[in-house]
């Protein structure tokens, strides 16, 4: 007797904790969830990669895909899913897919992967009225543009996710917190992404040891690297294959001056080489797409060789294209002038220049 009503009391204990705790849980009602998605930085998106190509629904395996829902108290939620594709040339975004979940109970912190929103998931968060609501004609314009490139179009494409409480009925209640994630994809191809160089030109000669770099790039983030060119080196190209003078990541201006205070200063009678190299991220890999190679030469007073370019042009255009070829190599104009073998100024040498095209007499140029 004494042991039954030991047990009576052992399950009236345990009723009582029961009841205790899902009173507890029932009074708990969630007011506020927070969101947590990835960056999803891309200049270039592979579209096999996000949407299943035999169903045209959002891949269950995004690579890097994965966030986190944490409400203020566990409890249950709905969520709506929204994405949206503004492609160029279009003033405003549409709305290309729409769905609606079920509710589903939430702890004190909920990871969510592609696979939870995909279409026929087995997760335990379900889409209401499944399969979801599309925007037939977008959806067929990507579509047919995904027939003829791996990549999605240019444009800005919007994921935003929406939480709501459940009502008493299974419905949906108010709305608990929103995230809105926008992708640029600013090129259809990382092949299409060209840097061009401006400034300073091919064999230019700087008049000074800061110069300022500029260029042009579809893409914001760039690297400058900047390198002497060495007697040594026979073409450009090798010349970039040392340590760089200046290596400098830019972001936004396409423009850049050498600074001050760099740890390697630009000296003057020497010759430099430069590139712009754009990093284009996939959702793949980054790829980085390089702009040709430049040379310039420093030289603060340069009167000898403007003075010895412009006597060359006088020479017709073979003496002038040798003395450019010449500089583009980086050759620098130095030592003394000489004539039979005696030094003579540059004055010298451009009143003989000067009297021998007055009399029509031709002048042959040579390297030797």
């Amino acid at each position: 007797m004494k042991r039954n009503i030991a047990i009576n009391k052992f399950v009236w204990l345990l009723t009582a904790i029961v009841t205790i705790g899902l009173s507890t849980s029932q009074a708990q009602t969630i007011t506020h969830v927070d969101f947590d998605l990835p960056s999803l930085e891309y200049d270039v998106i592979y579209l096999a990669d996000f949407i299943d190509v035999t169903s045209n629904k959002l891949a269950k395996n995004i690579p890097n895909f994965s966030g986190t829902i944490r409400p203020d108290v566990p409890g249950q939620i709905m969520l709506d899913v929204t994405a949206l594709v503004q492609l160029k040339g279009h003033s405003s975004p549409e709305e290309l897919v729409f769905a609606e979940t079920e509710p589903f109970n939430i702890g004190a912190v909920r990871t969510i992967t592609a696979s939870d929103l995909a279409a026929g998931s087995v997760s335990d968060i379900k889409i209401k009225g499944d399969p979801y609501r599309e925007n037939q004609g977008l959806r067929d314009r990507i579509k047919d543009y995904a027939k003829q490139f791996p990549t999605a179009p240019v444009g800005q494409y919007i994921l935003q996710l929406e939480a709501y409480s459940v009502t008493p009925t299974g419905g949906k209640g108010t709305i608990l917190g929103r995230i809105q994630k926008v992708v640029t994809v600013r090129n259809a191809s990382p092949d299409e992404v060209q840097v061009n160089l401006i400034d300073p030109q091919a064999g230019a000669v700087v008049s000074t040891t800061l110069p300022t770099f500029n260029w042009t790039s579809p893409n914001p983030v760039v690297t400058l690297y900047v390198y002497e060119k060495l007697p040594i080196y026979q073409s450009l190209e090798e010349a970039v294959n040392g340590i760089p003078f200046l290596k400098q990541e830019v972001n936004g201006p396409q423009s850049f001056t050498y600074p001050a205070n760099a740890s390697r200063r630009l000296e003057q009678n020497k010759s430099y080489v430069w590139f712009v190299e754009a990093s284009v991220t996939t959702n793949r890999q980054t790829i980085q797409r390089r702009s040709e190679i430049r040379l310039f030469r420093i030289r603060l007073d340069n009167r000898a060789g403007q003075d010895v370019s412009d006597m060359m042009g006088s020479f017709g255009s073979s003496a002038a294209g040798t003395f450019s070829t010449l500089q583009s190599i980086g050759w620098t104009l130095t030592g003394t002038i000489t004539l039979d073998g005696k030094p003579v100024t540059l004055d010298d040498l451009k009143a003989l220049v000067a009297k021998l095209m007055a009399q029509n007499i031709q002048v042959t140029v040579r390297v030797e």
